[in-house]
């Protein structure tokens, strides 16, 4: 038999059990959307959980622990997934890099994922050590990815090579601009944001990219009229 078929054929009880973590991490979420950090509170989350407080600290120790795990959960699978896209030898840097970021906008604007950004710019001045805690587990981890991505098309002459140099920061800063352009002015001025994404990429390619050749049939300098 099969771990899915022994899954299936377990017991309620032994099921419910497995799942709680992410029933706890589920809630965990939604609490932390509603109220804040300072504001979200161990009993509701348990209770949205339908677990014990007991139980609840049997998975995580506090309220920061719970927000970090929650943190972390939302960029696993973007982690995964981009990951799993880099190692795979037919992608080229732009099409790995364009998938990267399509997935990091579909995290970062969903409403609830939102949240922790929002918490992180409202409440982080006053949590300074969780702030520390999730720079370093969490958006280091974006950034050696980008960083890895980055450094394979050197060696393949996809892109630049001075672009091995290249801020991590910079790249990724248009998508922590929209989030906080559409948590704030989303109402007064939307933005479109397939568009945004796009261009963002697009800017990024031309950035980084190799410079189209130059000299080849057909081509001409800066300012040339093409021939008559």
């Amino acid at each position: 038999m099969t771990a899915e078929e022994i899954a299936e054929h377990a017991p309620a009880y032994r099921r419910r059990k497995d799942q709680r973590p992410d029933e706890i991490l589920a809630a965990g979420l939604e609490e932390f959307n509603e109220h804040g950090f300072a504001g979200a509170s161990m009993a509701r989350i348990a209770k949205r959980a339908d677990v014990s407080r007991g139980t609840l600290y049997l998975y995580f120790e506090n309220k920061e622990a719970l927000f970090l795990a929650v943190a972390e959960n939302a960029m696993s699978a973007f982690t995964r997934d981009a990951a799993a896209k880099m190692d795979m030898g037919d992608h080229s840097t732009e099409e790995t890099l364009r998938a990267l970021f399509g997935q990091m906008y579909a995290m970062m604007t969903s409403t609830k994922n939102s949240a922790l950004l929002r918490i992180l710019v409202s409440e982080g001045p006053n949590m300074p050590d969780l702030v520390a805690q999730y720079h370093a587990r969490i958006l280091s981890t974006g950034k050696q990815l980008l960083a890895r991505i980055i450094a394979r098309g050197v060696e393949r002459s996809e892109v630049r090579e001075d672009a091995a140099g290249t801020v991590p920061q910079l790249l990724i800063a248009p998508v922590m601009f929209y989030v906080i352009h559409t948590m704030v002015f989303g109402d007064l001025e939307p933005l479109d944001e397939n568009q945004f994404a796009q261009s963002h990429l697009d800017m990024i390619m031309r950035g980084i990219g190799q410079p189209p050749c130059q000299g080849g049939p057909g081509s001409q300098g800066p300012g040339q009229p093409a021939d008559t």
